[in-house]
């Protein structure tokens, strides 16, 4: 149950920070270079936030893997 809350957030994670992506380079489309680009900031967070999730989700299967457990 665990692993599979883990695995919903990071895919969570990943679509918020496309989604903030699209929207930035949208923003810049339309405003230009120079006005749009601190909207790169969202996704970068966003981004961070879907790699933070991946490797959390990757340390605690490996860790179940070694300790044998299996759900």
């Amino acid at each position: 149950m665990n692993e599979r809350v883990n695995l919903i957030a990071e895919r969570l994670w990943g679509v918020i920070a496309l989604m903030a992506l699209l929207a930035a380079g949208y923003h810049i489309a339309q405003q230009g270079w120079e006005a749009g680009k601190t909207t790169l900031i969202f996704p970068g967070i966003a981004g961070a936030w879907y790699m933070t999730r991946r490797g959390l989700r990757k340390k605690l299967s490996a860790n179940q893997e070694s300790n044998g457990q299996d759900n």
